[in-house]
């Protein structure tokens, strides 16, 4: 019922998703969206079983098959009654039917044609299955740590709510993904709203910035465990700059190669490197290893930069350099190569491409994501890699292009 701000997905074919309001909604996935998305592939989701062995502690057929829109409700909810959602996209419930009927789907070719509006969208909305209390006031932004599937530790999601004049609500929650509670409470870092945060991707640190200009970098405890008391987070402040730049930052994002080193962009039209750096004698420190400004700046005397990202599955030869990519609150995009290795910290970067002015969102970039490269280990000299990127703006659009870079 209220504007929509951030949302983020963690395993199980499950996502978090915050507005307006001062509640978290967690959406999963039905089992209509799961075969739609399995017949369209041809394939069996290799991820599907992992759910099924994963969720032991509920019934077999925990997944309903489909969700419905309420005329007076505010979120999706299950079907309350499957027979009355008849179409040729219904199928069974039972979860060890289901199975069957994709690893039928797999063994043998199926004559297969796109659903109609009407139908792909009953087909692909998602049931809320859970809230998330604790925030005072509305929320600003969420991101995820993923877990590695089949580990033992949980998937986390950070979340930040507008800040009314305490530093108490400035404050960071952590909540376990899968059992929808707050584990943690991040005090101490900011004195205003948190508007950013990524965390790094192997789970080691988490970075926050936003109205204070301040960056700070939560590092997980060592044999710390995450739990149900709000006290014990798991995470503590390990390194902080202080006007890191000298406008609000809007997007910080964690290099998934080299997980120490952090890109982030502000409204003062700067986008900086960083490295946290530990050592021995010292706890964490973060020093900052290059600045530079987006080549279209629109006839302004600096371009505000509103979303950066890092690429991610770079070849192995190539990971002296990150792929970062630069969105503006114009609406343009420019994507660069930024030196991230010890031996190349004397490089500058390297704008590799622009997105054209009649391709580009015609308002601010709120986020950019890349999509995971196949691994390849070398690439030959003048090869071009292939990447995909996504965009979504404040102009109510998503873009998606496909961008070609000779290395």
């Amino acid at each position: 019922g209220t504007d929509a701000t951030s949302d983020d997905g963690v395993p199980r074919h499950r996502f978090i998703s915050g507005a307006d309001e001062k509640v978290l909604r967690v959406f999963d996935a039905p089992v209509s969206t799961l075969r739609l998305l399995s017949s369209l592939k041809q394939s069996r989701l290799a991820s599907y079983s992992d759910i099924n062995s994963t969720r032991n502690e509920d019934s077999a057929s925990w997944r309903v098959e489909r969700a419905f829109l309420p005329s007076l409700g505010l979120s999706n909810k299950a079907t309350a009654d499957q027979e009355q959602e008849s179409s040729k996209f219904s199928g069974p419930t039972n979860d060890d039917e289901f199975a069957e009927s994709l690893d039928t789907l797999e063994r043998k070719h199926v004559d297969f044609t796109l659903p109609s509006e009407r139908d792909l969208g009953v087909t692909t909305l998602w049931p809320e299955t859970r809230k998330l209390f604790g925030h005072e006031s509305e929320l600003v932004c969420l991101d995820a740590y993923r877990a590695p599937l089949g580990s033992d530790e949980p998937s986390l999601v950070a979340s930040s709510c507008k800040a009314r004049n305490d530093v108490a609500s400035a404050a960071i929650r952590l909540w376990n993904a899968k059992e929808g509670k707050c584990v943690g409470i991040l005090k101490g870092g900011h004195r205003s709203t948190v508007s950013t945060m990524s965390f790094s991707r192997d789970g080691k640190y988490l970075a926050s910035s936003g109205k204070d200009r301040r960056i700070c970098i939560w590092k997980k405890v060592e044999g710390g465990s995450l739990s149900s008391d709000e006290s014990a987070s798991g995470y503590e402040l390990a390194a902080a700059a202080d006007s890191a730049h000298k406008r609000i930052v809007w997007s910080v994002h964690f290099c998934p190669s080299m997980p120490n080193i952090i890109a982030s962009g502000s409204r003062d039209g700067f986008v900086k490197v960083w490295k946290v750096c530990e050592t021995s004698d010292e706890g964490p420190q973060l020093k900052e290893l290059l600045k530079f400004e987006p080549s279209t700046k629109g006839g302004k005397k600096s371009e505000p930069v509103t979303a950066v990202a890092f690429a991610e599955g770079l070849p192995d030869d190539i990971i002296q350099y990150g792929i970062l990519g630069i969105g503006t609150e114009s609406g343009r995009i420019e994507v660069w190569a930024v030196p991230i290795s010890d031996d190349s910290a004397s490089k500058e970067p390297t704008l590799l491409h622009a997105i054209a002015a009649n391709d580009s969102h015609f308002d601010t970039v709120k986020k950019l994501s890349w999509r995971p490269m196949a691994a390849t280990n070398n690439v030959e000299s003048g090869a071009a890699l292939q990447f995909t990127l996504a965009s979504c703006s404040q102009d109510s659009g998503v873009r998606i292009y496909n961008i070609s870079i000779s290395i």
